[in-house]
């Protein structure tokens, strides 16, 4: 394929604008909204013509004779303290009140049962917030907010420690040997910005996504490597699944990729990975009560979505989400669409990749990743409620994945971690 690089950097531009500083223009969000569902499709094709490149040695992350290295670590460290003082400025301004959001204080509570030792009372109703609100999140979402609850600090600390790690794992998948490496730059940049010193976004200040970000990025790097770790797939698949199942529409896609390619041993790992990982992180710690709440989400969702049309309707009319196309009427049409197109489209993508990949020299091993962002693109630009908080999982998927690209297809040795 031909002006792959210019394509997908295109792309990724239009994509970060429209989940960034696009969305302050209100005449042009719903233009922003259709822009941003295209360019994510336009990045999952165009990742199926990746070229595979050659690993490189992990360790020089800390030669600190290369001039590159010591950018990066310049970087690092002034993004460290502007995180810090963005991430304290905004811990101050906005404590946590569930009447504003009840993501974090809900967490800190299941938390803070858990530090008690009271696992089978994590998932038990919660009186103090809205009259007794039924916890419904993932272990892998909020489990690892227990450190920051044991160390007495607030959790939102967790989600700076978070976001500052995935600007490390981007700074060495990213070249400055090329002049295109400083649009993937630029990108990550306006990302990082609007997330720390923007209102809009509510991520840093309300949320609990800085944990699902950190896990896609982990899967995503995973997935570009060379060598080929099922163990490390599986685990980092399962996390993903256990803190916002997003990438659901992948994993039959995914099944069939191992089946189509018979690797069976493949195949059967991935699928005992992630059956371990739900009995070790849900069914052992927490038993049935969570599964039961899980099952109650879908049939809820409907009328979820009806009361923050009510209540919020500017959820829907600022942000990315498709929704707003279809309105207040068409809420079951949606959701209804979304649970097909979340299956069909991944799978159907991943068996035309597999048919096409000889005819149009697709290499196999692009094939999931691409499909991974094109899964991602469907759930979320579809998704039922679209908060934007939601969207830059996706995005930050889209940075790592492009960033990696363009110093593949640099000929570069660059260090990455």
């Amino acid at each position: 394929m031909k002006n792959t690089k210019n394509i997908l950097l295109t792309a990724f531009l239009l994509e970060t604008l429209c989940v960034t500083y696009a969305l302050h223009l209100p005449w042009l969000v719903a233009v922003a909204s259709v822009v941003h569902t295209l360019a994510g499709f336009a990045i999952s094709y165009v990742l199926l013509f990746t070229k595979p490149g050659n690993e490189n040695n992990t360790g020089r992350i800390f030669d600190f004779k290369t001039t590159a290295n010591r950018y990066r670590w310049v970087i690092l460290i002034a993004a460290l303290v502007a995180m810090c003082y963005a991430g304290a400025k905004t811990m101050a301004e906005e404590p946590p009140d569930y009447r504003s959001a009840d993501m974090l204080p809900i967490i800190q509570v299941m938390c803070q049962r858990f530090l008690a030792g009271h696992w089978l009372q994590v998932y038990a109703p919660i009186q103090e917030i809205w009259n007794g609100t039924v916890p419904i999140y993932l272990p892998a979402m909020w489990l690892p907010f227990s450190l920051p609850e044991f160390l007495r600090v607030d959790l939102r600390w967790l989600t700076v420690l978070l976001f500052f790690i995935v600007l490390g794992c981007f700074l060495w998948r990213v070249s400055f040997r090329q002049k295109t490496s400083w649009l993937v730059f630029l990108c990550g940049f306006l990302l990082f910005c609007f997330l720390f010193t923007d209102e809009k976004p509510g991520l840093v200040a309300y949320t609990e996504e800085g944990i699902v970000v950190f896990y896609y990025v982990l899967l995503t790097m995973v997935l570009l490597r060379n060598k080929e770790n099922i163990w490390l797939l599986g685990i980092c698949t399962s996390l993903c699944v256990l803190s916002r199942y997003a990438l659901i529409g992948w994993l039959p896609a995914m099944l069939l990729y191992f089946a189509w390619r018979k690797e069976w041993k493949n195949l059967l790992r991935f699928t005992f990975t992630g059956l371990a990982c739900f009995l070790l992180l849900v069914l052992l710690p927490f038993g049935t009560a969570v599964v039961h709440s899980m099952m109650g989400l879908p049939g809820a969702y409907i009328a979820f979505t009806a009361r923050v049309w009510n209540d919020s309707p500017e959820v829907f009319s600022t942000g990315p989400g498709l929704a707003k196309f279809f309105g207040p009427g068409k809420i079951e049409t949606l959701h209804y669409l979304l649970i097909v197109l979340t299956f069909c489209l991944p799978l159907l993508a991943m068996i035309s990749g597999l048919l096409a990949r000889k005819k149009y020299k697709v290499p196999d091993r692009n094939l999931p990743i691409a499909v991974f962002k094109l899964s991602l693109v469907v759930f979320y630009c579809f998704i039922d409620v679209p908060y934007l908080y939601l969207f830059y999982t996706s995005s930050f998927v889209s940075l790592i994945a492009v960033a990696s690209f363009v110093q593949r297809s640099s000929g570069t040795a660059d260090p990455r971690p």
